[in-house]
């Protein structure tokens, strides 16, 4: 799921004093201080710090009186910092540090965004955290309209303390329940309203976007650590735009200079400073092979340009792949294939194992989640020298590649109850004999979701000529897949529940589902015939009609 920024409004921050250098050398330590888009240190802050690749547990530590924090973490990096504040909205971003460091970093929390009181609220009520609220929930209470900007809804409270959700019904995306007692941030970077009350009285819950007045985007701002790290600032920075308004600013922009793509040297820092020009450039919607060129060629097997985070690492390979084949358009089948080449390239010029491996998981990230069968194709080829590796299941997780469906193999032994009150079990038995997809998914898996209309458009069309389709639902609880299905209308197709997601066991474990929603095409001899196919894509159309002939 994504949610549409705002703005940036900064103000500047103090930062906490310089901390001596770790003793140790496998740490990294993060020093800071967090604050809110107008120098105000909120009441409460909490910062995490997420390894992307290592096994290691994130680390959380709650800030100071005046908003510094200290988090040492026994990893090299890359990391995520997140960040919340009561009263602000949560931050999130990678930092790409590639050796034990120290960084400083000064952290703004953006303020309630303004505009959002728009469409039918619903406030959706949680009272334990096993109860979090989402926003494709049936609403818990109607928060009606009094005056202007101020919506009220009345719930019994089971607590002294109620924390509840503000949902646009229309977009299904949360509001910042403003006109709550306090906010509470939640582990997935939303915020929960405060509401005090007394157990087994009513209780107000309440939104009012007069008090929604202001907008902005958190912001990252890396003060010292590794000389990689400051590349994410210019990156939001220019990223801010959606294309369309970056190409509309770019009609009074000046032309890219032919000398932006000469390399003085090959020190880190002139590379660096290549890829901030090359950056600056693609802000503003130009062309030049020759900048692209060069900025690709940067990329040599042991270069820590490779330990950009994920997303920037996609970018900014992408982008410059899309220069040298001079096209306007981000992600091209040509800018993919050139950048496939340079990971290949580096793959096979690869000193050493340790090396290779570390490419391989490279090449996911950068391909996931926009193409998943190629980033698959990577994991593939990790597994196959290595399935007892470490960074083996964290690979497989990442990018859903599965070593048991794969192609050509029987579907395994399966059997659920179905969701309907009269249906027979659903089998790998009561279905041979049959085309199916079949569709491993949970009502909680945002995927999930997107999915359901290129699965009404299978039905529509094939259902007639012989594709069934069969959801089994990984849900904790039979009766909330039972009731998605049922708001959600139409899902007319075959539903089975496991009960239990396959990593946990249960009747779907032979599959090895490490990623949700998995997708499989079986044939009527019960075979594999593709997994994880993007079901709107003509190669998979091809592939189910060749099947029901």
């Amino acid at each position: 799921m994504t949610k549409t920024g705002f703005r940036a409004l900064l103000a500047a921050l103090a930062i906490a004093p310089q901390l001596p250098a770790q003793t140790t050398t496998d740490s990294t330590i993060v020093s800071g201080r967090v604050a809110g888009f107008d120098g105000r240190v909120p009441v409460r802050a909490d910062v995490e710090l997420i390894p992307i690749r290592a096994a290691q547990r994130a680390r959380r530590a709650q800030t100071a009186r005046d908003g510094s924090f200290r988090i040492a973490v026994a990893a090299a990096g890359p990391f995520r910092i997140r960040a919340g504040g009561v009263g602000y909205i949560a931050f999130q971003r990678a930092i790409p540090v590639t050796a034990p460091t120290t960084l400083r970093v000064a952290i703004t929390l953006a303020g309630l965004p303004l505009g959002l009181a728009k469409g039918p609220l619903v406030g959706v009520a949680a009272e334990r955290d096993a109860e979090k609220p989402r926003p494709d929930m049936p609403p818990a209470v109607l928060l009606a309209r009094q005056d202007s900007g101020r919506r009220v809804g009345v719930l019994r409270a089971k607590r002294d303390t109620v924390a509840y959700r503000v949902v646009d019904l229309t977009a299904r995306r949360y509001l910042p329940p403003a006109g709550a007692v306090a906010y509470r941030w939640g582990d997935d970077g939303d915020y929960d309203g405060l509401a005090i009350g007394t157990a087994g009285q009513d209780v107000s819950l309440v939104y009012d976007s007069t008090l929604v007045a202001f907008g902005g985007e958190s912001g990252l701002q890396v003060l010292d650590g590794h000389p990689v790290a400051p590349v994410v600032a210019q990156l939001d920075s220019i990223f801010a735009f959606e294309p369309r308004t970056r190409c509309v600013l770019a009609i009074q922009a000046p032309p890219i200079d032919p000398r932006d793509a000469i390399l003085t040297d090959t020190t880190l820092t002139a590379r660096l400073q290549l890829i901030r020009r090359f950056l600056r450039a693609d802000g503003d919607c130009q062309t030049n092979p020759a900048l692209g060129a060069a900025v690709m060629a940067q990329f040599t097997p042991r270069s820590p340009l490779w330990q950009l985070d994920d997303v920037m690492r996609r970018r900014v390979l992408l982008q410059a792949a899309r220069h040298v084949a001079g096209q306007p358009k981000f992600n091209t089948p040509d800018a993919v294939a050139q950048v496939r080449a340079r990971f290949d390239a580096s793959i096979a010029a690869a000193a050493d194992t340790t090396e290779r491996f570390d490419l391989y998981v490279l090449a996911a990230e950068t391909f996931m989640p926009a193409d998943t069968i190629l980033a698959q194709s990577y994991a593939a080829r990790f597994v196959g020298e290595s399935y007892s590796h470490p960074r083996a299941i964290p690979l497989l997780r990442l990018t859903g590649y599965n070593r048991v469906l794969q192609p050509g193999r029987v579907v395994p032994v399966f059997r659920v109850p179905s969701l309907d009150a009269a249906g027979a079990p659903v089998s790998d038995v009561s279905l041979r004999g049959k085309v199916y997809l079949l569709d491993v998914w949970a009502t909680w898996c945002g995927d999930c979701i997107v999915e359901l209309p290129a699965l009404r458009a299978l039905q529509k069309r094939y259902s007639a000529r012989g594709l069934q389709l069969v959801q089994v639902s990984v849900d904790e609880e039979k009766g909330t897949a039972d009731q998605f299905r049922r708001i959600h209308a139409p899902m007319n197709w075959t539903h089975g529940w496991a009960g239990v997601a396959p990593d946990g066991g249960g009747p779907l474990a032979g599959f090895e589902v490490e990623w949700l929603p998995t997708t499989i095409l079986v044939g009527r001899d019960g075979r594999i015939i593709a997994v994880a196919p993007k079901l709107a894509s003509p190669e998979f159309d091809a592939l189910v009609q060749r099947a029901l002939r």
